[in-house]
C-alpha cells in the first residue's frame, strides 16, 4: 500500500512509484491510500488496484485498514506518527518511510533523505525510497490520468447551469486559468491576472477563457473577473468534482496557473501548461514543476524578501506567450 494522504499536487507526484512498483511486481496488488477528495481523480488509475480514501489518519484506523487489507508492504511517501503507529499497530510487515523523524523507530525499513535541500523533484524523491527495495528507476515518468465523454458531458452541464445566457459545447476552444492557490508558495497577485485577463479580452479572438476553482474560491475569483462577468467569453467552472475538473483540463487549449494542484492536473491529463512559479528553492519548478513537456514555466530570476518577486513575472509577457501559443496551436 503506497500512503499518500495530503494534497492533490503531492498525490499525482507520487503516481510514479506506482508506475515502477507495477512494472517491477507486475502481479502485486498495489493499493494506494489518499483523502476523500483526491479518491475520484484516480480511482480509476491503470497501475494501482484498489485507492482507499480516509478523511482522518487516526491511529486505530490505519491499524484497521490494515488489517482488513492484510498488507506485506506499506510506504508512507507523506510520514505522520499515526500513519506509522498505526501500520505497526495493524501488522504491516515491511514498514517503509523516512528515517529522520523521531518516531522513524516505527519504521523497520528506513530512507534517509533531506527533502528541504529541495536538490531534485518531489517525484523524484519519492521514487528514491524505493532505493531501499532495491529498485532504482532512472526513467523519467509522466503520469497519465484518463477521463471519459461522461465526465466532460457533465462538466459542461454544470458550467452551462451556472452560467446563465452562455453556450459552451465539448468542441468549443478555450483555455482554462486557475487563479486560487492553498498558499504553500508565492503566487501572483489578483491585479497581475486581472491586467492580463483585459489584455486576452483586447485580442478579436474567438476561443473562451473558462476559471476554474472551488465554491469556496468565489469571492476571490469574481474579485478579478467582476468586469467581465457579462462577456460571452468568460465562464465560470466552481462546482466541479476533480475528475470533471480534469475532463476540462483535457480538452483545453492550454492551462495557465500558479503552483497548486490544477497545474499537475493538466499536466497530467496532457495540455499545455503555463506554470506561475516561485523563486524560493522550496516552491520553484526544480521541486514542483509540472511533470510534462508541454510547458511554459515563468519564474523570477531571484528571490527577494523586501518585495513581491512575483511581480517580476509581467502579464504582457505571459501574454504574448499565449497569444503567440493559441495562435499557432490553432492553426
Amino acid at each position: 500500500m503506497i500512503c499518500r494522504t495530503d494534497r492533490i499536487g503531492d498525490v499525482i507526484l507520487t503516481l510514479p512509484v506506482a508506475d515502477v512498483l507495477r512494472e517491477t511486481f507486475p502481479k502485486a496488488v498495489i493499493d494506494m491510500l489518499v483523502q476523500s477528495r483526491v479518491h475520484g481523480l484516480i480511482e480509476d488509475y491503470h497501475a494501482i488496484d484498489n485507492v482507499i480514501k480516509i478523511d482522518e489518519v487516526t491511529v486505530s484506523g490505519i491499524s484497521k485498514l490494515c488489517r482488513e487489507g492484510n498488507y506485506d508492504l506499506a510506504i508512507a511517501v507523506y510520514p505522520e506518527f499515526s500513519l506509522a503507529l498505526g501500520l505497526k499497530l495493524g501488522g504491516v510487515k515491511h514498514r517503509l518511510g523516512t528515517g529522520y523523524r523521531w518516531y522513524s523507530f516505527l519504521f523497520n525499513l528506513k530512507h534517509y533523505q533531506h527533502r528541504k535541500e529541495a536538490l531534485k523533484h518531489e517525484s523524484r524523491y519519492n521514487l528514491d525510497l524505493l532505493e531501499v527495495l532495491n529498485i532504482f528507476y532512472n526513467k523519467e515518468l509522466s503520469p497519465s490520468i484518463k477521463v471519459s465523454d461522461e465526465h466532460m458531458l457533465k462538466a459542461i452541464e454544470k458550467i452551462t447551469k451556472a452560467n446563465p445566457g452562455k453556450i459552451l459545447n465539448a468542441s468549443d476552444t478555450y483555455i482554462v486559468i486557475h487563479i486560487p492557490t492553498l498558499g504553500s508558495a508565492k503566487a501572483w497577485r489578483n491585479e497581475n491576472f486581472s491586467f492580463l485577463i483585459n489584455l486576452l479580452l483586447q485580442n478579436n479572438a474567438d476561443y473562451k477563457i473558462i476559471f476554474t476553482g472551488t465554491e469556496e474560491e468565489i469571492q476571490q475569483i469574481f474579485q478579478i473577473i467582476d468586469n467581465y462577468k457579462e462577456n460571452n467569453r468568460i465562464l465560470t467552472a466552481l462546482n466541479l468534482n476533480l475528475k470533471e475538473l480534469a475532463a476540462i483540463l483535457n480538452r483545453a487549449k492550454l492551462f495557465l496557473g500558479n503552483s497548486t494542484g490544477p497545474v499537475h492536473i493538466a499536466a497530467a491529463v496532457g495540455t499545455f501548461v503555463v506554470g506561475l512559479y516561485s523563486p524560493v528553492k522550496v516552491e520553484s519548478p526544480v521541486r514542483w514543476g509540472p511533470l510534462t513537456e508541454n510547458k511554459k514555466i515563468f519564474v523570477p530570476p531571484k528571490d527577494d524578501d523586501s518585495r513581491d518577486v512575483m511581480n517580476d513575472i509581467k502579464p504582457e509577457e505571459v501574454h504574448n506567450f499565449i497569444i503567440n501559443y493559441m495562435e499557432s496551436s490553432i492553426k
